[in-house]
Parts: C-alpha cells; structure tokens; sequence
C-alpha cells in the first residue's frame, strides 16, 4: 500500500509543478501578465503538501509533517481566490483569505487528532479546504468573464468543495484513524490523494485556458491602442475605415488630419514628459468633442485622424471647427512663470470618395492641412474630393 500512496503523491508534486512553471513562465514571457505570478506562487505553494507527505513516507518527524502538509496545501488553495481576482482585475479577497487560512493554520498547528474523536476533527479539517475551493467559486464568478470555461472552472471549484467535505465521512466508512502514518498507507488516502490529483489538474488546465484567452484577447486590445492617449492607433482606424467604406452601397465618409500646432515649442518649453501629458489633453478633448458615430485616432507624434460617418460637406466642416475651438480653449501652465500656453491644433478635412483606399484619402486630407498651416495654423481647411 505504500507504494500505491506513493504514486498518487508523486503525481500530485509534479502536476502542481509543472502548473507552477506554466504560470511562472507566462509571467515572464509577457510583462503585461505579471498578475498571473499569484497563480504560480498558489501552485508552487501547493505543492509543498504532497512533497512534506512523502517525507513522512520515508521517516520525517510525523507530526510536524502532517503540520507543514497541512499548513502549505491550505495557503496554496487559499492564495488560488485572490490570484483568480487579481488576474481577472477584480478586488483582491485578502480579507476572506485570512479569515479561512489563519484559523485553519491554528486548528492544524495545536488541535491534534485522535482515534477517537477522527471524523469530527476531519470534518473540521477539510472544511477550511472546502472553504477555499468556495471562495474560489466566488472569486470566478464574480471577476472572470462570462464563458464556458468560466463555468466549467466554477463547477469543478463546487465539486471540490464538496469533495473535502465528503472525505471525512469516506473515511470514517472505511475505519480511517488519525494516525498519520496509518492515513499514508491506506486506501482511503490513494482515493483521497487520486481525487486531488484530478481536480487539481482540470481546475490547472482550466485556469491555464483562460489566462491564455486573456492574454490573447489583451494583446489584440493593445496591437490597436496608442498607449500614450488610449485612441485607437493607426492599425485600428485602417480596420475601421475598410469596414465603413465596404459593401456595396457604403455610407457617406469625411476623413480629417489634425495637427497639434506647435508641438516642438511645447516640448522645448515643458519638458517631453508634458509634452506627453499635452497630447493626452488633447485627445481627451478630441475624442470627448466628436459626435458619437465619430472615430478618433492617434496615428504618430502630435498627428491625429478623425472619421465622421454619414457626414460630409458642410456639416462635417461645422464639426471640424467645433472641435479646433475646444482645443483651442485649452491652455497649460509654464513652469517658473505665471502665464500659460495656448494650444491649437490645424485640420485638414476631405470627404472619402467611394472606391478609394485610406491612404489616398489621408493624401488628399494632407494637403488640406498644409494649407492650414501655411495660412497661419489653428484652421481646418476643406479639400475637394479626388
């Protein structure tokens, strides 16, 4: 029979291993996923329980053992809720983490077993586990996005629950005392440690799925936002542009350039980490002053693009300036001197004919917004189409 509590033990160490690393090395190959290093650390905590089980196996003191075992599994499950949250951008639930861990780790540290009072004290035992597995319900549901694998991860946190509490009466069933070494070496425990075992992959695999799915869906967010100001960057205004100016009867499209006026003064004079904080500003004011059809995008330096839907001629001219005037509100402080500095921004403004590339659209436009700055900046200056 030891040979048999051997194996699931070992199987056990390693799955919680290999998930450890799993997550470590995410972690490391994307920088934006540092909060999935609470999952490794869940992992790479759990995975004490069977190591410190199977040094009882091969003589280790008995009882502090059947303590560090204890102790360790706990905190790992119990780091598994707030690591789910965090991961997902939900709260972290540090307080019911500690309302679950710290009185268990006291139950396990100075409450000894004995034959006699066995079930009832393993009932008590595995109620702090099945406790995290709840919380860990909780935590998925709340914070992870609604899909089939969330729910698959919330079932499998319920059956495991459920399972720690259904251990004790097993193994009073099966005559189970609360003799360490007699756990180790009986069937009860090859159940106990197999039934672990493959909860503690799916829940592993299932976690690993959704973290990758998050990740995938993180990076196609981030490859079409300008970090900078959070507009959608060059790459995402072309999907959009494609999109309006497709199918066979597309609606009515303008394309305006806007040119933050001035932007190498305002560096010279504020300082690049302002100059950051104008664009910022800027955008804001852009993206808040648009119709809510409009697109505005960041494209590169202080060069913005702006797409109005349904809207041409006249009109989109009327929108142009109404967005040039709120920019040109906009003032910032100097440093080292009482007055401010004014911004502005020039606009170049052309409707999209149809058929016609992006590209042949933003040349037209760029023209217009040369002409707005050689006739003196803060204008917007229609082109004619083709």
């Amino acid at each position: 029979m030891l040979a048999k509590t051997v194996f699931p033990l070992l199987m056990n160490a390693l799955i919680a291993s290999m998930l450890a690393v799993s997550f470590f090395v995410i972690t490391l190959l994307n920088p934006s996923a540092r909060r999935v290093r609470w999952v490794a650390l869940s992992y790479g905590i759990g995975v004490l329980e069977p190591a410190f089980l199977l040094a009882t196996l091969f003589g280790a003191d008995e009882h502090m053992m059947a303590v560090f075992s204890a102790c360790a599994f706990l905190v790992g499950t119990g780091l598994m809720a707030p690591a789910l949250a965090i991961v997902h951008g939900g709260p972290p639930m540090w307080r019911a983490f500690a309302a679950v861990v710290i009185p268990g780790v006291l139950f396990y540290a100075f409450i000894p077993s004995t034959p006699r009072s066995w079930t009832l004290h393993e009932l008590i035992f595995q109620s702090f586990y099945a406790a995290n597995m709840a919380l860990c319900a909780l935590a998925t549901a709340r914070n992870v996005p609604k899909s089939t694998m969330a729910n698959a991860l919330v079932i499998v946190f319920i059956i495991s629950a459920i399972q720690f509490v259904a251990k004790p009466l097993i193994g009073g069933y099966t005559g189970t005392d609360g003799i360490e070494i007699h756990y180790l070496t009986s069937f009860y425990a090859v159940c106990s440690q197999a039934s672990g075992g493959i909860l503690l992959v799916a829940a592993g695999l299932l976690i690993l799925l959704l973290v990758q799915q998050s990740l995938v869906q993180m990076n196609h967010t981030q490859a079409r936002i300008d970090l900078l100001t959070n507009l959608p960057n060059r790459r995402s205004v072309t999907e959009t542009f494609q999109r309006l100016t497709s199918g066979t009867n597309p609606p009515p499209l303008s394309i305006a350039l806007v040119d933050l006026d001035h932007f190498k003064r305002i560096n010279d004079r504020l300082g690049h980490e302002s100059g950051d904080a104008v664009l910022c500003l800027v955008a804001e004011k852009l993206r808040a002053t648009g119709p809510s059809a409009s697109v505005t995008a960041r494209i590169g330096g202080e060069e913005f693009v702006l797409l109005l839907p349904g809207c041409t001629g006249e009109p989109a001219r009327l929108i142009c300036e109404s967005m040039r005037l709120s920019v040109a509100a906009l003032s910032v402080p100097i440093p080292h001197s009482t007055s401010r500095m004014a911004l502005s921004v020039s606009i170049g403004l052309t409707t999209v004919v149809k058929g016609e590339e992006m590209a042949d659209a933003l040349r037209r436009a760029d023209h217009a917004l040369y002409e707005a700055k050689q006739s003196g900046r803060n204008r917007c200056v229609a082109a004619l189409e083709g």
